[in-house]
C-alpha cells in the first residue's frame, strides 16, 4: 500500500561536513518524484537517509506518518533498485525475485504466485529458470524492479535505475518505468542525472543544490517557471539576462517580480526575422550548429554579455543562418517572464517549506 513520505529539517552531517542542510520535501502517496541536481547536491544522501543505509543528523523522516528513525532497514516496508541492479549472480531469476519474500517468511507456494505476477508485471514471463547473466541489461533492469516490488512496499527508491543502459534502450525503459508505477500505484522516489530521463518519468522534481532543495515542482514547472538562476541555468539551455527597471533589458520586455535582477528566456523562446523589426533586436549570428531536430544557433546581441542561445527548426527558414549573418530576434511572447529569486541561504533555524500537490 502507498504511502506519504514527509521529510522534515533534515540534516546530515559525514566527516564533519554538512552533506544535507535543513531538506523538507512531502512526497504525496502514489507520487513519482525524482530528486535532480549536480554531483554533490545531496540526492544520494537523501535516498540513502530514506532507506536507513545513512542516519540523519538532524530532523526527522515519516512514511505514512511513522517515523522511520532507528527503524532497520529490513522493517522500513521500501524496495531498492541499486544502480547496479545488485542481482545474486549464483541464484535464477525466480530465486532472485523471491529473496525478500524469503526474509518475510512467506510460504512457498503463495512465493511461487507473487514471484510469477511479479514477472508479468515487469513483461517478463516464464524467465523464472534463466540465470540472471543470460539476460541482457534491460531485462536485468526489470528483474531488479521485480524484486523490489514484489512484496508490496509503500515506497520504492531507484537509485539511478537507468544509467547502465544504452540511450535507445533507456528512453524505452523510462516508459516502462512508468508505465509500472502507474500501474502498482507505489510511491515513488528516483535519483538521477539524466534531466531528461526526470522531466519524463516525474509528477514532482526537486531540484537540489548544496545539500538544499532550491524548487519543487511539475517538470514544466521547474523548466518553464523557474524559482533561480541556479534552476533555470541547470535544466537544458537558458539565456539570463538583466532586469533593469521591471524590463528585461535586451528585448524592452515587461518583467514581473523585483526591478531589478535576471530572467530567463529559453532558446525556442525566440523568433528569427531577416531584418530587424518592430518588437525584434538586431544581433549577429557567430554559430551554428546542426542537431537533427534543430538548429542551435549562437547570437551576439547589445546589451548582452554573453552571446544568446537560440533554437530554430531546421525547415524553419528557407536558408539556415549561417556565422556572420546579421539577423533580427523577437520574443515569441506567450508567457509571463519573472525576475529569478536569490538561492535560498544556509539554514540556522527550522523553516517551512511549501511543496505542490501532485498534478
Amino acid at each position: 500500500m502507498s504511502a506519504t513520505v514527509e521529510i522534515k529539517e533534515l540534516g546530515v552531517e559525514l566527516s564533519g561536513t554538512r552533506i544535507l542542510d535543513g531538506v523538507d520535501l512531502t512526497v504525496p502517496a502514489g507520487s513519482f518524484v525524482t530528486l535532480l541536481g549536480p554531483s554533490g547536491s545531496g540526492k544520494t544522501t537523501t535516498l540513502n537517509v530514506l532507506a536507513g543505509f545513512v542516519a540523519a543528523t538532524s530532523g526527522e523522516v515519516l512514511l505514512g506518518g511513522r517515523p522511520l528513525g532507528g527503524v532497520p532497514v529490513g522493517r522500513r516496508d521500501i524496495g531498492f533498485v541499486f544502480q547496479n541492479y545488485a542481482l545474486f549472480p549464483h541464484l535464477n531469476v525466480a530465486r532472485n525475485i523471491e529473496f525478500p519474500l524469503l526474509a518475510r517468511k512467506v510460504g512457498r507456494q503463495r512465493r511461487r504466485e507473487m514471484v510469477a505476477t511479479a514477472l508479468e508485471l515487469v513483461q517478463l514471463p516464464g524467465t523464472g529458470d534463466r540465470a540472471v547473466s543470460s539476460l541482457s541489461g534491460g531485462q536485468q533492469q526489470r528483474v531488479a524492479l521485480a524484486r523490489a516490488l514484489v512484496f508490496g512496499p509503500a515506497l520504492l527508491l531507484l537509485d539511478e535505475p537507468l544509467a547502465a543502459l544504452d540511450k535507445q534502450l533507456r528512453e524505452a525503459m523510462q516508459i516502462e518505468l512508468k508505465r509500472i508505477q502507474r500501474e502498482t500505484g507505489t510511491t515513488t522516489v528516483a535519483v538521477t542525472h539524466d534531466q531528461v530521463e526526470a522531466l519524463s518519468m516525474s509528477d514532482l522534481v526537486a531540484i537540489m543544490q548544496d545539500g538544499r532543495i532550491e524548487q519543487v515542482g511539475t517538470p514544466e514547472e521547474v523548466y518553464r517557471r523557474p524559482a533561480t538562476p541556479f534552476v533555470a541555468g541547470f535544466l537544458g539551455e537558458a539565456n539570463l539576462l538583466p532586469v533593469r527597471g521591471g524590463r528585461c533589458a535586451a528585448f524592452g520586455l515587461p518583467v514581473e517580480g523585483a526591478a531589478e535582477g535576471v530572467t530567463v528566456l529559453r532558446p525556442e523562446d525566440f523568433v528569427l526575422t531577416a531584418a530587424v523589426t518592430d518588437g525584434a533586436v538586431g544581433g549577429t549570428v557567430t554559430e551554428t550548429v546542426y542537431q537533427g531536430a534543430r538548429l542551435r544557433l549562437s547570437v551576439t546581441v547589445d546589451d548582452c554579455a554573453r552571446p544568446l542561445v537560440v533554437s530554430v527548426l531546421p525547415g524553419e527558414h528557407p536558408v539556415a543562418p549561417a556565422a556572420g549573418d546579421r539577423i533580427g530576434l523577437r520574443h515569441r511572447g506567450g508567457g509571463t517572464l519573472r525576475t529569478l529569486a536569490d538561492p535560498p541561504p544556509a539554514r540556522t533555524a527550522p523553516a517551512a517549506h511549501t511543496t505542490p500537490a501532485a498534478p
